[in-house]
């Protein structure tokens, strides 16, 4: 099959981090033997570079080819309704498809707003158009016009990477019940397991006899990187150490941080090893990829108590909690801290549930549900 995937973003030799979920489902797709076209056009403003505008690679039984065509960013200058860099977008949008070299059989646009700049090609093409729906929030990011209709009516089926997801497209109008499925986001198992902890604090200098604290995400206040920062510090008793991977701006600061700072994906997961809990207090999500990372790695989970996180977490293998409550992070994480027990039994619960979480299964249950909607027509 050809698969044309949509994404605002796409890792490259200019950033690896920034949305390597989807490069490691279309790995995925490409593996089972599939041609994915990746159109990703480039940000020039961001990135202060020019980038090459056609790449290819094999991967497995199929290959992968991604389009970059450049367009300058002028972040959110507009005149009225007009957006100069969403139209700057739009444009590379276009020249993106004209630079396709066969026609797919499927446009699979990664979120809903890479869904509607696919919405043209497909229809005048007449090819089935899926879409991703992974946002952390799901805002009315059009106006439901007659265009727009036409746009969500057209779309034969929806992946929604959460229960809270789905029922956000379902509530905004953009889909119905029958066209959803919900799947996780998931893991490359071969990249993120379980490691020896001391190894792993031996190979990047840690402390071996310490009880360690890790994050994953920007710092900024949806993910709650100054609230965890707070947390540790009001914890009484044995000094509690942390990592944070990340950067941003609420850049977390307390004592004892062994690393702060960003790491290519392939280095995350000694950092999670290293770690005894992994903790995220945020706000909004659609199923945060660094969780389900980070229970692959046999890191019982401090986080939100919010529906995003309810099809991947429970009682078996986290500690939910306010996430704008810091007593409650406070309070979770001396929990673990002072009990081994507990600490051992959710890091079991979290590597049983990751068992079910691996990319090469989320990626075959995508093509099937595909491949039902595609043939009930």
């Amino acid at each position: 099959m050809k698969i044309c995937i949509i994404s605002y973003m796409f890792p490259g030799a200019h950033d690896s981090s920034s949305f390597a979920f989807v490069k490691q489902l279309v790995d995925a797709f490409a593996e089972l033997g599939h041609h994915c076209f990746v159109l990703t056009p480039f940000n020039i403003t961001r990135y202060r570079r020019l980038s090459r505008s056609r790449e290819e690679y094999r991967k497995g039984r199929g290959k992968v080819t991604i389009y970059r065509p450049g367009y300058i960013s002028f972040s959110n200058l507009h005149f009225g309704k007009f957006q100069v860099s969403a139209w700057f977008h739009k444009k590379a949008m276009t020249k993106a498809f004209r630079m396709l070299e066969e026609r797919p059989d499927i446009v699979y646009g990664h979120f809903w707003s890479s869904g509607l700049d696919g919405y043209d090609y497909a229809r005048k093409n007449q090819i089935p158009l899926f879409v991703a729906t992974g946002e952390s929030e799901i805002k009315r990011m059009f106006r439901l016009s007659s265009e727009v209709s036409d746009f969500t009516n057209y779309v034969s089926g929806v992946i929604c990477v959460s229960s809270k997801n789905r029922d956000e497209s379902i509530a905004l109008g953009l889909t119905t019940p029958n066209k959803c499925i919900v799947l996780p986001n998931a893991i490359n198992p071969v990249l993120f397991r379980r490691i020896d902890k001391q190894q792993c604090r031996e190979k990047l200098g840690f402390p071996n006899e310490v009880f360690i604290v890790v994050f994953v995400g920007w710092f900024n206040e949806r993910k709650g990187s100054e609230r965890l920062a707070e947390a540790i510090k009001r914890i009484k008793g044995r000094a509690v150490y942390s990592i944070f991977i990340g950067s941003g701006e609420k850049e977390p600061t307390c004592d004892n941080i062994l690393f702060k700072g960003i790491l290519p994906h392939d280095q995350v997961p000694f950092y999670l090893n290293a770690a005894d809990v992994f903790v995220l207090p945020t706000l909004h999500e659609g199923c945060c990829n660094a969780v389900v990372e980070a229970m692959a790695c046999g890191l019982p989970i401090v986080s939100s108590n919010r529906p995003f996180n309810w099809d991947v977490l429970d009682a078996s293998n986290s500690i939910l909690i306010d996430p704008n409550n810091i007593d409650e992070i406070s309070s979770a994480i001396g929990c673990l801290r002072d009990d081994p027990i507990k600490c051992r039994s959710l890091s079991n619960g979290a590597i049983n549930k990751s068992r079910e979480l691996s990319i090469n299964r989320r990626a075959e249950s995508i093509l099937s549900f595909i491949n039902e909607k595609t043939t009930s027509k």
